[in-house]
């Protein structure tokens, strides 16, 4: 009986730790397009954000396969931010320009595009900041 106990007891941990690594691998961010996997290829990117809450980041990346290659950043936001326009600064590797739109007041959205056929590879941090209201 107690080796039985002893069994299930094990299996149980090794469930929650095979659970709490699925929760903890997550990349944090997530990229648009066609491929399976919604993680950032190449490791971790940090983000700052000043003058809102950030409820998730996507990145877009140049279809070719390896989604190394940032030319799309779409932002969401907790709350309304007043139809303010975000800058958005990629660090890592070569830089790109990117332009964001208004944030949207329907769904707090806002779409930062790289400027035409450019892109960024090599990024590291994401700096996202929203003007204060005027």
């Amino acid at each position: 009986m107690h080796k039985s106990l002893k069994l299930i007891t094990a299996l149980s941990v090794a469930g929650l730790a095979v659970a709490a690594g699925s929760a903890f691998t997550g990349a944090g961010v997530t990229k648009t397009g066609t491929a399976a996997l919604d993680q950032f290829v190449g490791g971790t990117v940090s983000q700052t954000v000043k003058g809102a809450t950030l409820n998730k980041i996507e990145y877009g990346f140049v279809d070719d396969g390896t989604n190394t290659a940032v030319n799309k950043v779409t932002l969401t936001f907790a709350d309304a931010t007043g139809n303010r326009i975000p800058t958005l600064l990629l660090t890592g590797g070569a830089p790109a320009t990117f332009t964001c739109t208004a944030i949207a007041t329907a769904d707090f959205t806002s779409e930062c595009n790289a400027a035409a056929s450019t892109s960024q590879t090599g990024v590291t941090s994401a700096a996202i900041t929203i003007p204060e209201d005027s």
